[in-house]
């Protein structure tokens, strides 16, 4: 069954390596009941998905259900990201027997929520604007906002990413803060972004400005959260600091490098898996946490 960030093969691997570190530390955290409304419905819809269980597709759309969205007030990135994570759920139900007629219910309702957006006001706002109507127009088989939303990560890409690999606009403001948090979630919108197009059947990870792509964005906050001291845009970001930003919305890392392995990444990994954002990739440890093998070459002797 695939999602709105993996496909059906992701979960094979990972049925397939239960005992391997990664995917059993994410099998722990799958099984949790959160307190979270977001995070409890989108592990609930996943372990559907992994396991077939038809009670945690019940609780999924019992969830899904109740979700308000009203539209005109998707006004910031926190709605957004709220709004993003329930296309998540919703992607991951949608070959259950019931999906037809829930997304009679709340596809009227979402479709008008993302059409009426409130311009943004920043770059980072933009990003994010740019993944909700991505995932919209790929749950919701809605051109339109599949359009919107990869014109937004092209402007990012060309625009918002420097060449050395901070966002700019985003970090390299003056008295804005946290700097560093900013720098994540961008790169977490950059690269979702780029992931769920792929499987929607739009390469936006081929995209790149002359080399410079949500890769290079990736390595450069991965290089300052080892080195949070040589942090150059907002004095006195601590490794602590550091650590929560990436806990909070680091778990496209896991995406990032199993598309394109990240040199130094394996300390970060051992330190934050299993890697959990409900709006940003979701259980990626489970979904992207193993590399797939690599295929077999024969040669005529």
């Amino acid at each position: 069954m695939d999602g709105l960030f993996h496909r059906a093969e992701h979960l094979a691997l990972a049925r397939d390596n239960r005992e391997v570190g990664p995917v059993a530390s994410a099998l722990r955290l799958l099984e949790r009941r959160d307190e979270d409304p977001l995070k409890a419905a989108h592990l609930a819809a996943l372990r559907y998905q992994f396991s077939h269980d038809s009670t945690a597709a019940e609780t999924a759309f019992e969830q899904l259900g109740k979700v308000d969205v009203t539209a005109g007030e998707i006004v910031d990135q926190a709605g957004c990201k709220s709004l993003l994570g329930w296309l998540s759920v919703a992607a991951m139900l949608r070959q259950h027997a019931n999906w037809q007629a829930l997304q009679t219910e709340i596809m009227p309702d979402f479709v008008a929520a993302v059409s009426d957006m409130t311009a943004a006001c920043d770059p980072l706002e933009e990003l994010w604007q740019g993944a909700t109507r991505l995932a919209a127009g790929i749950v919701f088989e809605h051109e339109g906002f599949r359009q919107m939303g990869a014109g937004a990560y092209r402007i990012g890409v060309d625009h918002v990413i420097h060449p050395e690999g901070f966002l700019k606009g985003i970090v390299d403001v003056e008295s804005v803060e946290p700097t560093y948090a900013k720098q994540v979630s961008g790169a977490c919108a950059l690269v979702v972004m780029a992931e769920m197009a792929t499987h929607a059947g739009l390469d936006l990870w081929s995209y790149d400005n002359r080399g410079v792509s949500p890769v290079t964005a990736t390595t450069y906050l991965l290089y300052y959260y080892y080195y949070p001291e040589h942090w150059r845009w907002s004095d006195g970001l601590s490794p602590d600091d550091a650590a929560a930003a990436v806990a909070g919305e680091g778990a496209f890392i896991e995406m990032v490098n199993r598309r394109h392995p990240l040199r130094g990444v394996e300390q970060l990994l051992a330190e934050m898996r299993p890697m959990f954002c409900a709006s940003g990739g979701g259980l990626t440890t489970l979904t992207h946490g193993l590399a797939p093998p690599k295929k077999r070459r024969w040669r005529l002797l």
